[in-house]
C-alpha cells in the first residue's frame, strides 16, 4: 500500500482532466441555438453526498476555463446518459455526435454538486449498459471505452486502489476516486486520452464500475469516479439502472472489437460541447 501511495504522490502534480479540447468545435448550423436547462443535483433532506475520508493521498487538478471540447458519454436508459461534470459544464450547447454532420442536442444537464459527474438527458435512447452490485478488488480488470483525442479507443487498466481528487478553478470539488494502471491503449500511437472523459469503465462482465475523469499526461494511470458517487448522483435524479440490462463478455482480446460495437450501436458517443467565443470557429 505505501509503494502505492509514493507513486500517486509522484504523479498528483501531473494528472489532467480527460476530455480534448479544440477551437473549432461547433455544432451543424442547422441545429438550434437554446441552451439545455442545467440543475445541480440536490440532496434531499435526508441524503447527503458521499463522503470523504480524511487522511489519504490527495489528487489536485485544475479545471481550466471552458472552451469548445469533446468528451464521452453511454446510455444508462430512459434517453439519460452518462458523462463527466467538467465535459458538460459550461456548454452554451452540448449533445451526441450521431453521424458525419449530425448530432442530438442535449435538452437537460443535471449536475454532481460534489463529484466530476454529469447526466445528460436526449431524445436519444438506445440499450443501456448494466451497473455492478459489488465490491470492487484490488487488481482486477477494467476496459474503458471511448473517444481519445475525438477518435475511436480503448484503454485496458487494472485497479490499484482508492485515493482523493480535489478540483479547483472554474468550480471545486473533493471526491473519492479509484486509481488505476495502465496495461494497454488501442491505438497504442495515441499521444494522450483527452476525450475519453465521461466514457464507461466496465468489468469482464460489461458492467459499468465507473466513469473516466482523470489520467496521468504521461503513460500509466487513468482516474475513474468512485461507484457511491455514480449511485448518489443517479438517485437524485430519480434514476434506476435497468436490472435487466444485457451483460457483455469483455477480455484482453476482445475489448478493442466489442468497443467497436458499442460505438456502431451509439451505445457509447462522442460528447460535443460548444462555447460561444468571439473568434470564428469552423462548423462540423
Amino acid at each position: 500500500m505505501n509503494r502505492f501511495l509514493d507513486r500517486l504522490a509522484y504523479l498528483a502534480a501531473i494528472f489532467a482532466l480527460l476530455y480534448a479540447s479544440s477551437s473549432y468545435l461547433r455544432f451543424p448550423q442547422e441545429e438550434e441555438t437554446r441552451r439545455p436547462s442545467v440543475r445541480y443535483a440536490e440532496p434531499a433532506p435526508d441524503a447527503r453526498a458521499p463522503a470523504v475520508a480524511p487522511g489519504g493521498q490527495v489528487v489536485t487538478i485544475q479545471v481550466p476555463e471552458k472552451q469548445p471540447s469533446t468528451g464521452t458519454a453511454f446510455a444508462i436508459g430512459g434517453g439519460w446518459w452518462l458523462t463527466a461534470r467538467h465535459v458538460a459544464d459550461g456548454c452554451d450547447a452540448i449533445g451526441l455526435v450521431t453521424g458525419p454532420r449530425k448530432a442530438a442536442r442535449a435538452q437537460q444537464v443535471v449536475i454532481h454538486p460534489n463529484a466530476d459527474l454529469a447526466l445528460l438527458s436526449l431524445r436519444l435512447d438506445p440499450e443501456p449498459f448494466a451497473f455492478l452490485d459489488e465490491s470492487l478488488r484490488r487488481g482486477q480488470d477494467g476496459f474503458a471505452i471511448g473517444y481519445p483525442q475525438g477518435s475511436p479507443g480503448d484503454v485496458h487498466a487494472q485497479l490499484m486502489g482508492r485515493v482523493r481528487l480535489k478540483s479547483v478553478g472554474r468550480y471545486r470539488t473533493d471526491e473519492p476516486i479509484l486509481a488505476w494502471a495502465e496495461r494497454s491503449r488501442v491505438p497504442d500511437s495515441l499521444p494522450a486520452l483527452g476525450g475519453l472523459s465521461g466514457g464507461p469503465m466496465f468489468n469482464a462482465r460489461g458492467q459499468v464500475i465507473g466513469v473516466l475523469v482523470a489520467a496521468s499526461e504521461r503513460r500509466g494511470r487513468v482516474m475513474t469516479s468512485d461507484p457511491t458517487s455514480v449511485r448518489w448522483l443517479l438517485d437524485q435524479a430519480g434514476l434506476v439502472p435497468d436490472p435487466d440490462a444485457r451483460p457483455i463478455d469483455l477480455a484482453v482480446s476482445n475489448f478493442v472489437g466489442q468497443g467497436d460495437d458499442l460505438r456502431d450501436d451509439l451505445r457509447v458517443a462522442k460528447v460535443l460541447c460548444d462555447v460561444k467565443q468571439s473568434s470564428r470557429r469552423r462548423r462540423l
